[in-house]
């Protein structure tokens, strides 16, 4: 069976996004090593889940990347990968998705749909981002595994990684990487 694996980066204070969904506090702390552990990750999977929001950022951002001649080369592969993969989008607003490669909107509930998905042959299948989803997917206990990269740095305001959860997550740490920009990423098994 496919595992789906949330992979999130949030504040020390656990904030996933400020307040205006905006993601600058992260970029200063990205670097080329976290590139290449992003790029295995990615290379382990070959369905991306994505919220509206997310998705609507990402099919801006990356169909350019792939053609752009001033990219770099490790990116070239990521965007190969995001734009070949098959995305699911889930929203209650969207009727249609763009003309993003492979794209299609989640026609049925959450739970019968990443039901589906994890019974069908195939690698890992990863969300990127997409706190809400990231919520829903928590709550209805489909989540198999969380990388959350924990950036050092503290926002004053913004949107809280498992807002609206309450109570223990039955999660199990199996991995720790520390990287020269004081990110830690921390992988969690969930234990069923």
């Amino acid at each position: 069976m496919r595992k789906l694996i949330v992979s999130i980066n949030v504040t020390l204070n656990g904030f996933m996004a400020g307040p205006n969904g905006n993601l600058d506090w992260h970029m200063p702390y990205w670097n080329e090593e976290m590139s290449r552990v992003t790029s295995a990750q990615l290379s382990n999977a070959d369905t991306i889940l994505l919220g509206r929001v997310t998705y609507n950022a990402m099919a801006r951002y990356w169909p350019v990347q792939q053609v752009s001649q001033y990219a770099a080369r490790e990116d070239v592969a990521f965007s190969d990968m995001m734009n070949s993969y098959e995305k699911v989008v889930f929203s209650k607003t969207l009727t249609a998705v763009s003309d993003w490669s492979n794209s299609r909107l989640a026609n049925r509930s959450i739970a019968l749909e990443i039901n589906e998905l994890k019974q069908q042959s195939g690698k890992n299948i990863i969300v990127y981002g997409s706190g809400k989803l990231t919520e829903a997917l928590t709550r209805h206990n489909l989540v198999d595994e969380y990388h959350i990269w924990i950036h050092p740095v503290v926002i004053e305001r913004g949107r809280a990684l498992f807002k609206n959860l309450q109570g223990r997550l039955n999660i199990h740490p199996y991995k720790t990487k520390v990287f020269d920009t004081g990110v830690v990423l921390m992988c969690y098994s969930v234990v069923r």
